[in-house]
């Protein structure tokens, strides 16, 4: 049992690890312009927004590498507090964050208001 529990957490860091490097690589690959890059996985990312751009199933028809990277792009715009940060869409999903937010206060707001004057 403690075998697993240690194998377990082993696999998380590494996923974390792994989730990391690549919100690293999203700020890092808009500003690259090398093709040999000390990167090894910025191709791929580079690749990944390539077809983001070209793909016609998109990750709402259920595209895997569309998800993977909306995923990622979400990640980023959550944690992300640059006001001029060049990661595609990261200002578009962080606004789309804060209205998501301020209407969920306002009804939360509009609740808790609702069950006072009861």
């Amino acid at each position: 049992m403690a075998d697993c529990d240690a194998e377990n957490k082993e696999s998380r860091q590494l996923r974390e690890l792994k989730l990391r490097k690549m919100l690293d690589l999203l700020v890092h690959v808009p500003r690259c312009r090398s093709a040999h890059c000390q990167y090894p996985d910025c191709r791929k990312i580079k690749e990944l927004f390539r077809h983001g751009m070209q793909c016609k199933t998109r990750a709402a028809g259920g595209c895997v590498r569309c998800r993977k990277m909306w995923y990622l792009l979400q990640l980023h715009a959550h944690a992300c507090k640059e006001s001029r940060c060049r990661v595609p869409r990261c200002r578009d999903l962080k606004e789309h964050s804060r209205g998501s937010q301020q209407q969920s206060d306002s009804r939360r707001r509009a609740a808790i208001t609702g069950m006072m004057r009861q």
